[in-house]
This record gives C-alpha cells, sequence and structure tokens, in this order.
C-alpha cells in the first residue's frame, strides 16, 4: 500500500489514509485494518484447507473449501480448476465441466481444464454399460482426469 514499511495504507480507495503499520483501525474513516488483513489471507486459507482435505481422501469437504473460495474469488482459475476436479471426483460432470469452461473464458490454454474437459468428454463417447461402471476403464485413449493443484498459495496475515 506505501513503501514505507513502517506505514500502512487505508486498503478503502475513497480513503487511503497513511497509518502506523500496527494501526487496529484506519485513523481517517475507521475501517478496522487487522480485521481487513484476515479477511484478504481467508480465501488462501480455504485453499490451502481444500487441498489437504483432498489429499487425505476428504473429496466433499475440499469441494466444499474450493467452491467458498470461488465465492469470494470468482477469478481464481486455480480454485475453480480444483472444484472443477472435486466435482468430477464426487460424480457430478456436469458442474465440473461447467467450471473448466469458466476457467478456460478466463485463461483459454489452462492445461488443466483442457484435460479435465477432454476427459469428460471421452467419458460420453463410452458406451453406456462402461459409463455406469463404478470404476473408469483402463483405456489408453480415454484421457485420465487432471491432477489436482501442486501450488499452496501462501497465506499472509
Amino acid at each position: 500500500m506505501t513503501s514505507d514499511p513502517g506505514r500502512l495504507a487505508c486498503p478503502l480507495p475513497r480513503c487511503r489514509a497513511v497509518n502506523s503499520a500496527t494501526a487496529e483501525t484506519c485513523r481517517s474513516c475507521a475501517t478496522p485494518l487487522r480485521a481487513w488483513a484476515r479477511m484478504r489471507a481467508h480465501p488462501a486459507r480455504l485453499f490451502n484447507a481444500g487441498l489437504e482435505a483432498a489429499r487425505s481422501g476428504r473429496t466433499a469437504t475440499a469441494r466444499d473449501h474450493f467452491a467458498a473460495v470461488v465465492h469470494w474469488c470468482p477469478g481464481d482459475a486455480e480454485a475453480r480448476s480444483a472444484l472443477a476436479l472435486a466435482c468430477l471426483l464426487l460424480d457430478d460432470p456436469e458442474e465440473a465441466r461447467d467450471h473448466w469452461r469458466q476457467v478456460l473464458t478466463r485463461r483459454p490454454n489452462d492445461a488443466t481444464a483442457l484435460k479435465g474437459l477432454a476427459h469428460l468428454d471421452s467419458r460420453l463417447t463410452e458406451s453406456p454399460e462402461s459409463a455406469e461402471s463404478s470404476t473408469p476403464p483402463q483405456n489408453p485413449q480415454n484421457p485420465k482426469p487432471p491432477k489436482p493443484p501442486e501450488k499452496e498459495p501462501a497465506t499472509t496475515e
């Protein structure tokens, strides 16, 4: 906000008053600066919690965390792609398709979204019997679903 590490500008565009870095509230408009900082870091915490849940096999919990991040930050392509993958794993291919398409509107060459949509398209061309199977066929032409993101966003307080 300011180049001086001992000073902090109010995050509200209409105010921008310079405050002490340790101020609890803005001296000009009384915006709660500490709460603002915690709120800004919350999506990163939710994303990391979603990754942890996904890695431990709690896919529904992971989906809920990623959905919360997407709600707060609709332009976050990594979170939306992770949400799509969780939806796919929870057998909701249409929701997964919708999220991957939204990723591609912002990032047309996103490899994860393209791979996810290719996987969904390949499932449509399968026979009805194999589509009903609980385990995906081991067909080399059938692309595997994308892996969840490896990168964990940094959290700040």
